[in-house]
């Protein structure tokens, strides 16, 4: 379990990064023990078959809880179930037709647990041009006198609006809502409809601030974007052209896509690839070339704050810090996370109990 819990290595990253979302009610964290004591890191085949059996096992608990009218004891299983069945496909190749399948294993679990949970999700459909975005709006926690603020949370390169539901969840607790979406290049747009990312993300989070504006309950006047990860270039991309914003908060900061990532972590390479839709790595890594806030993160003028582990071995750092410094927004924040407390590496998977409550502050006074 240790090592699967120091990410030295893609399997021990993404153990990681499932540990912290455990923590959240995406998981838990003696099933990963479990699971990880059977494994090696390196082979992805016995790890498919592994995190899949937890699936089938936790999804059967889930359906037994839920017959025996047992409702919030079957939520907790059927959301653990949907992390789960995405854990299994994340180590397959980019064109095996199973990722389809385990994403809507996945989709499934969880809306058989947002249909049991409160605060209520609500299923919904972004429209954008002649695209349909499926995703989730969370309503806030606690006792609402009027319209709320709302954050919009973008998830990186292999995450599902399902999955960031977990990192996103103490937004909610604050009293604010939740948009989760599935953008270009992302979950179910990406497995289920082939729709890759484009450069212009300013595109698709407009839309998806169009939807939040139309929502009565929701105060148009206090909506936030976040972007975790590979978002950590979605999201500012997209604040740089919107001036609806009240902040932005890149939860890893990302300066241009093939820089920071694709040359910086060779392993994300075929991932990468399949986001933009290439046909090969030379032609990803010019289209990625544009995926750049080179010219463009000057014009962001919205609260910004940038936040990053100094040793993440996935997004370089010095992105980040170029991303920071090229922004002209009067009131911005740069956390580098490289002390004794943890978060040093990538989303600060390590100390979300710190992390995560110091963006929300950050935050709070902001919107």
């Amino acid at each position: 379990m240790i090592d699967f819990l120091a990410p030295t290595n893609p399997f021990a990253a993404q153990t990681e990064r499932l540990a912290a979302e455990a923590q959240q009610g995406g998981g838990d964290i003696f099933d990963i023990d479990r699971v990880c004591r059977s494994l090696e890191p390196g082979d992805p085949v016995t790890w498919e078959a592994a995190w899949q059996d937890l699936a089938k096992e936790t999804e059967a608990r889930a359906k037994t809880a839920l017959e025996a009218g047992n409702k919030r004891t079957a939520m907790v299983h059927f959301f653990a179930a949907n992390q789960y069945y995405r854990q299994s496909e994340i180590f397959m190749p980019q064109d095996d037709p199973r990722k389809a399948e385990r994403f809507r294993q996945a989709r499934q679990n969880f809306r058989a647990a947002a249909a049991l949970q409160s605060p209520t999700i609500d299923v919904i459909q972004v429209t954008c041009g002649d695209q349909a975005f499926d995703g989730y709006y969370c309503h806030p926690g606690g006792q609402q006198s009027g319209p709320c603020p709302a954050v919009f949370l973008i998830g990186g390169a292999d995450a599902y609006a399902e999955e960031i539901y977990f990192s996103g969840s103490k937004i909610i607790e604050r009293g604010w809502g939740l948009l989760l979406v599935d953008t270009p290049g992302r979950g179910s747009s990406l497995h289920l409809k082939n729709i890759p990312a484009e450069p212009e993300y300013e595109v698709p989070v407009a839309a998806c601030l169009d939807y939040l504006e139309s929502r009565a309950d929701v105060d148009e006047n206090r909506l936030a974007l976040m972007g975790i990860s590979m978002a950590g270039y979605y999201a500012p991309r997209a604040a740089a052209f919107e001036d609806r914003l009240k902040a932005l908060v890149c939860w890893s900061g990302c300066y241009n896509i093939r820089d920071d990532l694709y040359d910086f972590f060779p392993p994300l390479r075929p991932i990468l690839q399949r986001v933009v839709g290439a046909a090969t790595p030379e032609e990803a890594r010019e289209k990625l070339n544009a995926f750049s806030m080179a010219g463009i993160a000057q014009n962001i003028t919205c609260p910004t704050l940038v936040t990053h582990g100094a040793d993440d071995l996935l997004m370089n750092v010095e992105g980040a810090k170029r991303l920071f410094n090229e922004i002209e927004a009067s009131d911005k924040t740069l956390k580098i996370w490289d002390g004794p407390e943890g978060g040093t590496g990538h989303c600060n998977y390590s100390n979300w109990s710190i992390s995560i409550p110091f963006m929300l502050d950050w935050l709070e006074s902001r919107i």
